[in-house]
């Protein structure tokens, strides 16, 4: 049983929601992580900030190479999911 709260994605409104509905689009699923961040948007847009900022083709690393440091970044703290 997970010690961190979960919130459910069919519970949400507002930002939240358009959120989550921008990673089942993406995705096909809301990540963990942004469930439990969902207990605090306010913390959820700030993730969702930076995020923007640094994928997805933003920076001028280009989109495989933002991709190739957010794999070595989740392997080095050994992330899974």
């Amino acid at each position: 049983m997970p010690w961190l709260k979960m919130v459910d994605p069919s519970t949400v409104s507002g930002y939240v929601k358009e959120v989550f509905d921008g990673f089942v689009q993406r995705r096909g699923k809301v990540p963990s992580l942004s469930q439990v961040l969902a207990n605090r948007p306010e913390v959820l847009r700030g993730r969702e900030t930076l995020r923007n900022a640094v994928s997805d083709g933003a920076t001028t690393l280009g989109l495989r190479r933002e991709e190739m440091l957010n794999y070595f970044g989740s392997m080095m703290g050994q992330c899974t999911g």
